[in-house]
């Protein structure tokens, strides 16, 4: 319990850390993007190949890949109806907030310290839901509200997962399982020494695109979308706990995806959409720590 409790610490002091050097003008948030940089195309590639390494395929993983889909369209469309009634953009920011995980950046980080072995287990989520992030939400949420900036093209969404290196050595290291071909621990030194860097560089990028800046009025909107984000997820963690025939391990690292925050993809194709800046990147913000408390708690109980 200790350990649990030391390592949601350390995860929002790193956080704390970068958003007050970032105030106090020690660095900036366009620094930011630049650690995203290194994180994209250094770190968390690095520590996808560590975890995967060696990994079976399963029905299972297949499954798990599926899932990636299945929940992130069940949620968008439950956007979809909760927001109905609502304005254009209000019913934009229910459907793009309310699904969508950010899995590289958080929980990826969260489980590095105590739990490595579920590392390819949230990977191969992580495969479905990017290609949902990366613009397959978007262009959802433009159809269903006629607004067609960009139009529903299959591969655009593929376009971007391509020329992202975290999902290209997704696709590597899937290729290799399925070949049953496990690289040598001797020849993984390189890889583990860089990846070792990935958690502390993730948390301190959250803290430097953290935001704290909103609009009064749109605080009840910013609310009900939390609300309704974390009850559904809540009511999806109920199903997988009591009916998917999972084991255990694979119950946990669902309930912990599931847990994870608005992903920082869709936050910015909802300002992109029309909504307020300060409105999304204060609900992507928010997120953090309520999914940091949440996926401790699963931890703690689970």
């Amino acid at each position: 319990m200790t350990e649990i409790i030391l390592n949601a610490v350390s995860f929002l002091l790193t956080i704390l850390l970068a958003f007050f050097l970032k105030k106090m003008g020690v660095l900036r948030q366009t620094d930011g993007e630049r650690v995203s940089k290194i994180i994209i195309s250094a770190t968390l590639p690095a520590t996808i190949i560590v975890g995967i390494n060696g990994f079976k395929i399963t029905s299972t993983v297949l499954v798990l890949m599926s899932l990636g889909l299945i929940f992130n369209v069940f949620l968008i469309f439950m956007g979809y109806l909760l927001g109905k009634n609502k304005s254009t953009i209000e019913r934009g920011f229910y459907m793009f907030n309310i699904g969508g995980y950010n899995l590289g950046n958080f929980a990826i980080p969260f489980v590095s310290g105590l739990f490595p072995q579920v590392i390819p287990f949230i990977a191969m989520f992580d495969i479905g839901n990017s290609f949902m992030v990366a613009g397959t939400t978007q262009a959802i949420v433009e159809t269903a509200s006629h607004q067609k900036k960009h139009g529903f093209d299959l591969r655009d969404p593929l376009r971007i997962l391509l020329k992202s290196p975290p999902f290209i050595v997704y696709l590597f290291m899937f290729i290799l399982a399925l070949l049953k071909i496990k690289i040598p621990t001797v020849y993984l030194m390189p890889f583990s020494f860089v990846s070792k860097a990935n958690s502390f560089l993730s948390l301190f990028m959250i803290g430097l695109f953290m935001q704290i800046t909103f609009k009064k009025d749109g605080l009840a909107i910013l609310g009900r979308v939390l609300a309704y984000r974390y009850l559904l997820a809540t009511f999806l963690v109920g199903l997988v706990y009591f009916i998917f025939p999972f084991e255990h391990q694979i119950k946990l690292v669902l309930m912990l995806i599931l847990y994870t925050p608005i992903s920082f993809l869709t936050t910015i194709q909802a300002t992109q959409f029309g909504v307020d800046e300060g409105q999304a990147g204060f609900a992507s913000s928010l997120s953090m720590f309520i999914s940091l408390t949440l996926m401790s708690a699963i931890v703690l109980l689970i």
